[in-house]
Formats: C-alpha cells, structure tokens, sequence
C-alpha cells in the first residue's frame, strides 16, 4: 500500500514534471540549435555564390577572347595576325595571362612566347587528362575549362579551350591559360585557401574521384557547416566551409540550463509531493511521542502531588512537634527565671535570656518555613481584588510599627487584579515592613507604593527612603536564611523575602531591586494582567 501510494503521489508527478519540463527546454534548445545553423549555413550559402560569381566573371571574358581568335582561323585572317589580336585581347581582359592556339592537338602558337617556348609543337592528346578534358570541350561546342595543372612551360593554372570548325569540321582550339595567381587574386583568396571566417576548395569529378584541387590542404570539406556550387565552364564544385561554427555553443548553454531546470523542477515537485506524507508521518510520530509524555507527565504529576501533599504534612507535623519542645523550653526557663531570680547571679539570669530568645527565635524560624513550604498551595478562589484596599489592609496591620516610627504610606490609584488574596496581602505586607524595618535612625519612614501599566502586566514598585542596600547584594537578600545585618541590629529570620519572590514566580511574575547603599531601596515586581480589571 504504501509503495502504490509513493508511486502514484509521489514518483509520477515527478516524473511527469521531469519529462515536461526537459522536452519543452530541449525544444528550446533544439530550435536555438536549428535557428543558428541555419544562419550560419546562409552565411557559406552567401560566400559560395560569391565567389562562383566571382569565377564565373573572369571566365565569361575569356569567352569573348576565345571566339575571336576563332573567328579569326575560320576567315583565315590569323596567320599573320595572331600576335597583335592576341596582345590586344590580353591588354584588354586582366583576367588572361596568355592566348594560345591549338591546331588538331598540337599547340602551335601562344602570346605571349616568351617563357612559353616549350608548349609550342606540344601534342596535347598525349597526356589522357589533357585529351579527355579536350573532348569534353570538343563534345559540348563551346568554351570549356580544364585544371588546375602544372603547365608544361611551369607554373599552375586553368585552361579554357574552345573548339574551332572550318568547314563544319573540326579544326583544333582557340585556348586561353589563367594562372592561380591571378584566379586567385579575382576571388580575393590566398593560396592557402583560406581566411579568418571561411575555408574554400575547389575541384573537379573525373571517372568519380575528385580532383584537380585548386588548394593543397587537408581540411574535410564536407563536415561541419558548409555550402557546395557548381560552375558549368569547368566542371568544378566550390566548397566553402564556415571555420568556427557557434550554433552547437550557443545552444548547449540552454540544453544544459534546460537538463538543470528540469532537475531542480522535479526535485522541488518531489519535495512538494513527500511533505503531505512525511508531515503525515511525522503527525503520527509526534502523536504517539506526546501520548507517551502525557503518560509519563501524569504519572510525574500524580507523584508530584503526593510529594508535595507528604511534604506539607511533614512540615506541618514537623513544625506542630517541634514547636511544642520548644513552648516547653521556653516555659520551664521562664519559671526557672521567676522561681530562682532571686537565688541566681546576674550572668546565670543573662544565660537563661539568651536560650529563651533563641528558643523563640527557632520557633519563629519554624513558622517561617511553615509558611515558605505552603507558598503557592491556595485553599482559597481567585476573587476580584483591589490593590489600594490591600495596602490599607497592610496598614492595619503594620499600625502599630507605622505610628511608632511616625511613618508616611503614599499610594493612589493601584489597579484591580483577580488573584488569591492572602498571598496578595502577604506580597505587600512583607515588603512594606522592610521598608519600615530598614529605616534610617532619625528619618521617619516614607513609603511610596505605585503601579505602571505595561504590555501584558502590570509593573508594581514599593519605593522607601531606608539605609538601602549595596548592589553585590542584590540578588543575596531574595534567597532563604539569608540576612545582612545581625539580629541584634534587626530582628527577622531571614526568609520573608525569600517568600515574597516565591510567591510572585508562582503567579507567574519576577521581582528585582534597584537601591544603593544610603540612598533607599525600590522593589519592583510584575503581576500578569490576563484575568485582570482596571
């Protein structure tokens, strides 16, 4: 089931999106590929028939020439004029380097003759290339062309031959020779066959072999892109070649581009396609993980509340039983005292003080912790509570301290909060005293209460003009049995602070000081204002 469901969610949505994607970009690529060939195909196209026309130009001069001269044998008029026809028809045609006339097959007169001598008396049928090329000509009555050749006087070049009639036969050839040099220079070609864009060849197919090549390199002419002609005059195909095609470069960026979008594409559709599944998955996982948490987090609970439940009753057990040795300490050395007082010196009345002060004093220690261990454990209801009425109801209580060190409590529009009451009454009371306690000397007490409305909470602040307190020990005084005066100079057991922070963290609030030593001190704390009204 769950193979069938990768292949039909998963895998085939890739695919699909896979093969779509790289058939629409190889398209692409393709068509650059096509577009850009073709461009480059036009451009040996276009350069091929230039130099064909190019050809075929100096050659259809040639013909005017040849049929003069043969014009010129027919009318017998060229035994005694042969030189100056042919000097004038070289002055002017530039595409002619030298005129000759074939009677039969034998060479029997050329202009120029100097460096010509060794044609003259030549048998051109003796040589098979030179007899089948003149046949040619012979066959098709007009002007043809053979080459290129090594001539016999030296050098290289083509030659035309045009058969010349008297009398309805055949008489021999009016010729014309065009070197390479100056078939080369027509063409604008060097001899090498080639330039910066373009390679050329020309030749001939005789008995299905090519040859007669105008050019002596080995480049494959028939590979890459390039373009073929045909010039009838001579029988010759012109090859032009492009040197460094771009069409392949300038498509393969897009086929490979396209090969990576495609991939990356059915990579992303994969992603897309396992998330459903694998969130499924992980929905499922998580699921029987948090099954298991909330099996263990109620079972730790459960230990938890029976923890905490045998823990107040030991406190309570432990501070009832130790309290009552205590009251018996106390009370048997008090009676002792009255009993004895007159019969006991001074320092034995002083011994007795002191162990019925610490009895006292542990007893207060006991109550203290009591209270410390039940923090946070409310038999009460959330109820409505004004603030301003729980700072008169620490007033009450702390009346008797307020009147003895003539003591000013300033507080003014508190807000309204829902919370337990007692810890809230415990909170301020605590805090009030401190401030009472740790009063200058010869300064009455002024105690300002305040509240300033934040974000999500409220910000309270209990403000006294004491002896303050220095800032190393800032955090020290929130922590239990911590004291920094001695009991003589303060009375208290160091825990009412330690209460008041565990109260406030309880309701999800934080508490902290700013004082300097004989400057006051302000305590600050946040009480949440969600349930709050104000």
């Amino acid at each position: 089931m769950k193979r069938k469901l990768f292949l039909s969610k998963i895998l085939l949505p890739t695919i699909i999106v896979f093969t779509v994607t790289l058939a629409v970009t190889q398209i692409v690529a393709y068509k650059t590929y096509s577009v850009e060939k073709t461009k480059e195909l036009e451009l040996a196209e276009k350069e091929a028939a230039h130099i064909k026309q190019q050809i075929e130009l100096s050659l259809n001069h040639s013909i005017t020439a040849t049929k003069m001269i043969a014009f010129l044998v027919e009318k017998n008029l060229i035994s005694n004029n042969f030189n100056s026809v042919a000097e004038d028809l070289i002055q002017q045609n530039k595409f002619i380097d030298a005129l000759q006339l074939v009677e039969g097959s034998t060479i029997v007169k050329t202009y120029p003759l100097k460096g010509n001598e060794a044609v003259i008396g030549f048998n051109i049928f003796s040589n098979p290339n030179h007899k089948r090329e003149a046949i040619e000509a012979i066959n098709r009555k007009e002007l043809y062309f053979e080459g290129p050749f090594e001539l016999k006087q030296g050098g290289k070049a083509i030659v035309g031959r045009l058969p010349i009639y008297k009398n309805k036969e055949f008489w021999g050839f009016s010729a014309i020779i065009i070197k390479m040099e100056t078939l080369f220079n027509i063409m604008g070609i060097d001899k090498q066959g080639e330039n910066d864009q373009f390679v050329y060849q020309i030749y001939k197919i005789a008995d299905n072999k090519e040859r007669n090549f105008f050019f002596n390199h080995n480049e494959e002419m028939k590979a890459g892109v390039f373009h073929e002609t045909f010039i009838k005059l001579g029988n010759w195909n012109v090859v032009v070649k492009l040197k460094s095609p771009n069409h392949l470069y300038k498509a393969l960026p897009f086929s490979l581009l396209g090969i990576l979008f495609s991939c990356l594409l059915a990579y992303f559709v994969f992603i897309l396609s396992i998330q459903p599944l694998k969130l499924k998955q992980d929905v499922k996982r998580k699921t029987i993980e948090l099954s298991k948490v909330n099996k263990t987090l109620e079972i730790r609970a459960n230990e938890l509340a029976i923890s905490n439940s045998e823990l107040e009753q030991f406190a309570y057990v432990a501070s009832h039983d130790l309290q009552e040795p205590l009251r018996m300490v106390t009370s048997f050395l008090s009676q002792l005292e009255k009993k004895y007082e007159n019969q006991l010196d001074e320092k034995a009345i002083q011994y007795i003080s002191f162990a019925i002060d610490g009895a006292t004093r542990m007893r207060n220690i006991i109550l203290d912790l009591l209270e410390f261990s039940r923090a946070g454990n409310y038999d009460e209801e959330k109820e409505l509570i004004n603030t301003n009425e729980i700072v008169e109801q620490a007033n009450v209580l702390l009346r008797k301290v307020i009147e003895e060190k003539n003591a000013t409590i300033i507080y003014k529009d508190l807000p309204t909060i829902i919370a337990y009451r007692s810890p809230i009454v415990q909170v301020f009371q605590n805090l009030i005293s401190n401030g009472l306690k740790y009063a200058k000397a010869d300064i009455a007490p002024i105690i300002e209460v305040s509240a300033k409305e934040l974000k999500n909470e409220w910000q309270f602040a209990i403000k006294d003009n004491g002896i303050g307190i220095n800032k190393e020990y800032h955090d020290k005084i929130f922590v239990i049995f911590q004291r920094l005066h001695h009991q003589n100079e303060y009375s208290g057991t160091g825990m009412g602070l330690a209460i008041v922070k565990k109260i406030i963290e309880n309701f999800g609030g934080k508490i902290w000081l700013e004082s300097e030593e004989g400057k006051g001190s302000t305590f600050y704390f946040t009480l949440s204002k969600q349930n709050s009204n104000h």
